[in-house]
């Protein structure tokens, strides 16, 4: 593909990005994500097209930033906790691989770019263990579409991508469609311990790493 068609390809992209974004305004979407209460009633009341539209209002929300327990925690009111971990773990998906090939197709040129020197280094050590570091990144940050466009941008490719994200939003949507409110009670009045089972997992990611390494080496 040459320079002047990647450019065209980029801008056409882009405009069908920002047309979807004001929609999104002019529909009010933005006020019904925040809402709660009526993210309850709405999903009560679509029947047998709710989990489509669940699905759907992730996709909504990647944009705006939006914490996935924003969108789970109501849904626990209207299914049940399976049904809810499965919707989610496919609207998460979806969500994070669009996110994905936005910040790749529109975005990663112009950023790396302007890039720091340091930044190149460390991705190429984030890039050579691209799996585990990027399940270990979603344990932290779970559906945070700020993750997505950082892998976008990043030399990580899609395989890597796509089975890092499902393993690690299993842990945080477990957790959301599970126990629902409670979770979110349990890290307000406990970050220090919710803080210490990431750290954790973490640890036991690379630790897992360190022994593969020396194993391979032995």
């Amino acid at each position: 593909m040459t320079a002047e068609n990647t450019r065209y390809r980029n801008r056409v992209l882009g405009a069908i990005f920002l047309i979807g974004f004001v929609l999104l305004f002019v529909f009010g979407v933005f006020d019904f994500l925040h809402d709660r209460e009526r993210i309850e009633n709405f999903f009560n009341d679509s029947g047998l097209f709710g989990p489509v539209l669940y699905i759907l209002a992730f996709v909504a929300a990647q944009p705006l930033s939006l914490p996935g327990a924003a969108l789970i925690i109501p849904a626990t009111f209207v299914w049940s906790w399976w049904e809810v971990f499965v919707y989610s773990m496919l609207g998460g998906i979806i969500a994070s691989s669009i996110g994905f090939f936005v910040s790749r197709w529109l975005v990663q040129d112009w950023v790396r770019k302007r890039l720091p020197q340091r930044f190149v280094g460390w991705e190429k050590r984030f890039v050579n263990h691209a799996l585990l570091s990027t399940i270990a990144l979603r344990v932290v940050t779970g559906y945070a579409p700020a993750a997505d466009w950082f892998l976008g941008i990043s030399k990580v490719r899609w395989r890597e991508f796509l089975i890092g994200t499902i393993i690690g939003l299993i842990p945080v949507t477990f957790l959301f469609s599970y126990y629902g409110d409670d979770t979110v009670r349990w890290v307000q009045n406990a970050p220090v311990i919710a803080l210490a089972v990431s750290l954790a997992v973490i640890l036991s990611i690379a630790g897992f790493k360190r022994y593969k390494s020396r194993t391979e080496a032995i």
